[in-house]
């Protein structure tokens, strides 16, 4: 059975908050659902860009708010979703469900940790090859 977007939901992860600032504990045993093969994140982008808008074909992402505000908008071939993520929220992205982030925020950051180190295959670029593949034709 392929992902749907309304499978995805939105993770707290544990924040502890002080006058020294902000501690965010990811257990990759705990709360990531598969073993971590490649780690990248994203920072510096100026509010209301974009940046994603591909799917995978094998690849599961962990997509966690580090700062700032993102919106998660997915889509499953049939539906379409959008999720808001804050500072410590996180979201877990199937292979076969297109995605892209806006950053809300000046400097908003997403750390993401992947299940599969980078292929260029894996990836599906530009919404006709994703309905294309969803649809069992690709």
């Amino acid at each position: 059975m392929k992902p749907s977007v309304d499978d995805v939901g939105v993770d707290m992860l544990p924040v502890v908050r002080d006058s020294r600032g902000t501690l965010t504990i990811v257990e990759f045993s705990k709360i990531v659902p598969f073993q971590v093969a490649r780690l990248f994140y994203i920072s510096g982008v100026k509010a209301g860009l974009s940046r994603g808008g591909h799917a995978h074909y094998r690849c599961r992402q962990y997509l966690i708010c580090q700062d700032g505000r993102l919106e998660i908008h997915m889509a499953d071939g049939t539906r379409e979703r959008s999720v808001e993520l804050s500072s410590g929220q996180a979201v877990l992205v199937e292979p076969g469900i297109f995605a892209a982030q806006t950053y809300l925020d000046d400097n908003s950051a997403m750390l993401v940790l992947c299940d599969r180190p980078y292929e260029s295959e894996d990836y599906i670029h530009g919404m006709d090859e994703f309905l294309k593949f969803r649809r069992g034709k690709a």
